[in-house]
């Protein structure tokens, strides 16, 4: 269903240049042009974690990063953003029962990198000053922690595949803010020890520890960037 409305939307914004252009002089015109080729900015919002079986991957929290847009050809940029996330998870014991294996949280620090394409629905032109984006691109997501923690468990670093959707409101000036909504995806990774049961009987933590689950994550951010070269 996701997928689906992404794909009206920007079928939608697509077509709405040629519509609206009929009957405007161009003095008057809704659209306007966007002859920025560059851009440097910042971001801050939050993360939404999806829910692995075993509930020891990263939580919800915050984030704040910096990006860099340069324009390639037409309506399409290539992005590169860096942020970082100071997160936690949960800590289970396998050797415990269900009721008593969460022996607490452990703080970790999330760094994010990505690299991928954007491109402007609109064009290189704006509609009543909204420029719809939808982006795509591959990363990196780690926590750079060494050890694992005291059940063996550790994130680590993982490949990430995005893709979201976004609107930059283009202003007379240098500065632009914009916002915008994106699923990140990476994989996890459990030891071994969590598909073995304690000696009471009870159940594993995951029936089978040598899956590894892909979670998606969605993140949503406020930005403002300041544009470069015409």
């Amino acid at each position: 269903m996701t997928r689906y409305c992404a794909a009206m939307f920007a079928l939608t914004l697509a077509a709405a240049p040629a519509a609206a252009q009929v009957g405007h002089m161009p003095s008057n015109s809704p659209y306007l042009d966007v002859p920025w080729k560059q851009s440097i900015g910042v971001f801050a919002g939050g993360f939404d974690t999806g829910r692995d079986p075993a509930g020891v991957g990263p939580q919800p929290g915050w984030l704040a990063g910096i990006r860099y847009d340069l324009l390639i050809g037409g309506p399409v940029s290539l992005v590169g953003r860096l942020g970082a996330a100071p997160t936690s998870h949960r800590v289970l014991d396998p050797t415990r029962p269900a009721a008593t294996r969460h022996i607490g949280d452990e703080s970790s620090q999330l760094m994010v990198a990505d690299l991928g394409l954007a491109m402007n629905l609109t064009g290189r032109k704006s509609f009543h000053r909204i420029v719809p984006v939808v982006s795509g691109g591959v990363g990196i997501v780690s926590d750079f922690r060494g050890t694992p923690d005291k059940a063996g468990y550790r994130f680590g670093t993982r490949f990430a595949l995005n893709w979201g959707l976004g609107v930059r409101y283009h202003t007379e000036g240098r500065w632009e803010p914009r916002f915008d909504f994106s699923n990140s995806l990476w994989q996890l990774q459990y030891p071994t020890t969590y598909g073995e049961g304690p000696s009471d009987g009870s159940p594993a933590i995951v029936k089978d520890a040598k899956k590894s689950p892909w979670m998606g994550n969605h993140l949503w951010s406020m930005g403002l960037s300041y544009r470069l070269f015409r």
